[in-house]
């Protein structure tokens, strides 16, 4: 796998500039890629950490993320998980009532648990500035401890995904709950945040808002029972109502953006200075919804996101929101009621739209035949990384491309007209030598086995290596051909697949490298963005054994027709090694572990 962290930084710079509000905290759902390297880099970005199990929770301190930039999310915590996440200080949202009541039992027991945090870590040199203030900005000075809402707005066109419906594992559900909530936030003083999650991919970002706007009011009935109460007090003592803090000091709104799988457009992603991309031709309805184009451009679906927030949640904004403090307030200060002018921090929880784009992974083509009229490439890509596409391929297909040894592709450029068509299934024996970049750097993709002149486009089936019939990543793609030592990529795998990796077959796991342009030729010039189709071919060769998605043995890295002509041009690529990948060894380990 390779991971652009050009493109990451340009998505993460699109996240930021977009109009959330003052001092909200975004964290990196670690569920979508827990790589360790990229972890700090994303802390080091200024990122927290959203975490839903207790390895989770363990890599992100052990990434050095401050326990109060990390969220403990899971729909089951056990009680030495929960005991384990108030001591360390990090954030925690409550699944459900019965998880609330072990809660309070532990809490009751050892008081000690309610402690303030610990203070933040001394800075790392290797942090950036921006990023250490960030952190003692968002270093809170209580406990963080919430309730995870189902607002039961409903699903999208992704069930499996959809965690708002009137049904769902997640959450309390609002609508039955209601009065158990307020309770809850009377009895108990601790409780004082709110969190939700309506559901990612397949799900329209005007769905997410409602979600919010339901549990902002929510919010919002909170803090007008705290002042009530508060009110009530002061007249029994006959003093006036003092200021008061707000109630709920944190509104956790998740994650949940979509992407656009189908191209190597990002314009919907970083927006763009030219309406140069259709949202209505996005692969999912949720991101043509989140995509917005205008005579300035594209809008990025961070800014999307956070202009619909504003317009359909003004009370989490401070100042240009709601004055009253009715429903869908959120609490917003009213003159009598004392409250604090500063509303909740908001806090997201994105994974998938930080890293999907970023990444692209490669496997080495091993054989090719022609069975019942089609070409068969088999590759070390497959089921065991591509988990959802190849158990769910109608909802989660994915794009293959042919490149040749040297990493030029197989197809012309999308502009150009495609290869004939073959009068016959069986591969060209020999192919015309590429003038690719990657040939002229010394990248010999044409002629022979692994030749890069592609030969006529055949319905193919492009195959992984596991032992079962359904381990496909394509069936019948109109493709070139192709021969031993030429490579399979896939692009946009940055969040879940590492993640979800399948120990079926007992097959290594693929090491994890990045890159980034250095030099002169930069990024937007001619040779265009080393993540799109150019840019990628398999960056790792197994010099012994396996190769693909796995395999043993020392690497080396192999260039790219992009990489190739950016060196060409008198500049270069930087490479780091992010995660090493395995080998028989560590997968004997996994198993025989005693």
């Amino acid at each position: 796998m390779f991971m652009d962290l050009d493109l990451l930084a340009e998505t993460l710079a699109a996240l930021k500039r977009a109009p959330f509000p003052p001092g909200t905290l975004h964290t990196f759902a670690i569920k979508a890629n827990p790589v360790g390297r990229l972890l700090q880099i994303l802390r080091e970005a200024g990122l927290g950490a959203e975490v839903a199990s207790l390895g989770e929770l363990r890599q992100a301190l052990c990434c050095g993320f401050a326990p109060g930039r990390v969220v403990f999310d899971s729909p089951i915590k056990t009680r030495a998980e929960l005991a384990f996440a108030l001591r360390a200080g990090v954030r925690l949202n409550l699944d459900n009532l019965e998880e609330l009541e072990r809660v309070a039992r532990l809490v009751q027991d050892d008081p000690t648990l309610l402690d303030p945090p610990p203070p933040p870590a001394p800075p790392q040199p290797a942090v950036a500035a921006g990023a250490v203030a960030a952190a003692a900005a968002d270093h809170p000075p209580t406990r963080l401890i919430g309730l995870r809402i189902n607002p039961q707005v409903g699903e999208g066109s992704i069930a499996a995904l959809s965690t708002a419906g009137r049904v769902s594992k997640f959450g309390i559900p609002l609508q039955e709950c209601r009065a158990e909530l307020l309770a809850a936030f009377r009895r108990h003083a601790w409780l004082n945040a709110l969190h939700l999650h309506v559901g990612s991919q397949g799900v329209p970002l005007e769905l997410t808002v409602e979600g919010v706007a339901a549990v902002a009011e929510l919010a919002a009935e909170v803090e007008a029972e705290a002042a009530a109460a508060t009110a009530a007090t002061a007249a029994a003592a006959g003093h006036s109502p003092p200021a008061r803090q707000r109630r709920v000091l944190a509104l956790d709104i998740g994650g949940g953006l979509p992407v656009t799988y189908g191209t190597d457009d990002v314009a919907w992603l970083l927006g763009s200075t030219a309406a140069d991309a259709d949202p209505e031709a996005t692969a999912d309805p949720g991101v043509a919804a989140a995509s917005g184009a205008d005579a300035s451009g594209t809008v990025s679906v961070f800014e999307r996101y956070a202009r619909l927030l504003q317009q359909r949640v003004p009370a989490i904004y401070p100042a240009g929101g709601s004055s009253n403090t009715g429903a869908g307030s959120c609490g917003g200060a009213a003159s009598n009621s004392g409250l604090l002018l500063t509303p909740p921090q908001l806090v997201t929880e994105f994974g998938r739209c930080l890293v999907a784009k970023a990444a692209f992974a490669a496997g080495r083509v091993e054989y090719t035949k022609t069975c019942g009229g089609r070409r068969v490439v088999v590759s070390g890509l497959g089921g065991d990384l591509l988990l959802r596409a190849v158990y769910l391929p109608a909802t989660w297909p994915v794009r293959v491309e042919l490149c040749g040894r040297g990493g030029a592709p197989k197809l012309p450029a999308a502009t150009a007209a495609p290869p004939p068509p073959c009068s016959s299934p069986t591969p060209s024996a020999t192919a015309t030598p590429s003038s690719t970049p990657a040939a002229e750097a010394g990248g010999q993709d044409g002629g022979g086995e692994g030749g890069a002149g592609g030969g006529c486009v055949a319905a193919t089936d492009v195959v992984g290596p596991l032992c079962f019939q359904g381990d496909k990543l394509a069936e019948g793609a109109p493709l070139p051909a192709a021969a031993p030592g030429d490579w399979v990529v896939v692009p946009d795998v940055g969040a879940y697949t590492l993640s979800m990796y399948s120990r079926y077959n007992s097959r290594c796991s693929p090491p994890v490298w990045a890159y980034r342009r250095v030099g002169r030729a930069g990024r937007g010039e001619e040779e265009g963005r080393a993540g799109g189709a150019e840019g990628r071919a398999a960056g790792v060769e197994a010099e012994g054994g396996g190769g693909g998605s796995g395999g043993s043995g020392g690497r080396r890295l192999a260039l790219p027709g992009d990489w190739a002509g950016q060196v060409r041009r008198g500049g270069a690529y930087e490479f780091v090694l992010l995660r090493r990948g395995e080998n028989v060894e560590d997968v004997m380990a996994f198993w025989n572990r005693m």
